[in-house]
């Protein structure tokens, strides 16, 4: 056999023989890894209340009958894709120290909606919940209260607040 031959034949067992070890299973063994990738968005949950003028700082209480009118504008805004809950508080306008109060509740509805009715006021312990909202996004709301003067209410300048809370649902 010619020494050409042989080389020949050595060439190409080596390159069969080095191309089954490259690129046998065993050959990538230990080759791979992963890269974990990680981050966090913070809650971007806000509130902003806007009294409408010319309501909610000059509210009639000489009808003696039950007043229902909006008194601020809320934009609500969440990146939580779960919504929010609005909580809102409850209580009384009272005319300082002359110990006469007039009792509301509290109501919202969706931005530029019907006012709420009567039944709507559904406060519990002070407080009115509003969780309808289950989407992330801005929500703007309109806030109302619901109050009755008395026929004798006394005398004088009367003052309430109404605090306002809202938090990410889970």
């Amino acid at each position: 056999m010619s020494t050409k031959l042989i080389r020949r034949f050595l060439i190409a067992s080596g390159l069969f023989i080095g191309a089954a070890v490259a690129f046998s299973p065993t050959a990538f063994a230990g080759t791979t890894d992963s890269v974990i990738l990680e981050g966090t968005v913070a809650s971007t949950l806000s509130i902003t209340a806007a009294p409408v003028v010319g309501v909610a700082d000059d509210l009639d209480l000489t009808t003696n009958s039950e007043q229902i009118v909006k008194v601020a504008d809320l934009a609500i805004t969440t990146n939580n894709s779960t919504g929010y809950t609005l909580t809102a508080s409850e209580g009384n306008l009272s005319n300082g120290g002359h110990g006469e109060t007039i009792a509301f509740k509290s109501a919202t509805v969706d931005d530029a909606a019907t006012a709420p009715a009567t039944g709507d006021f559904t406060g519990t312990g002070n407080l009115f919940t509003d969780n309808t909202t289950t989407t992330a996004g801005s929500n703007p709301k309109d806030l109302y209260i619901m109050y009755t003067p008395s026929a004798t209410q006394g005398a004088g300048d009367y003052t309430g607040s109404i605090s306002l809370t809202v938090t990410d649902n889970t």
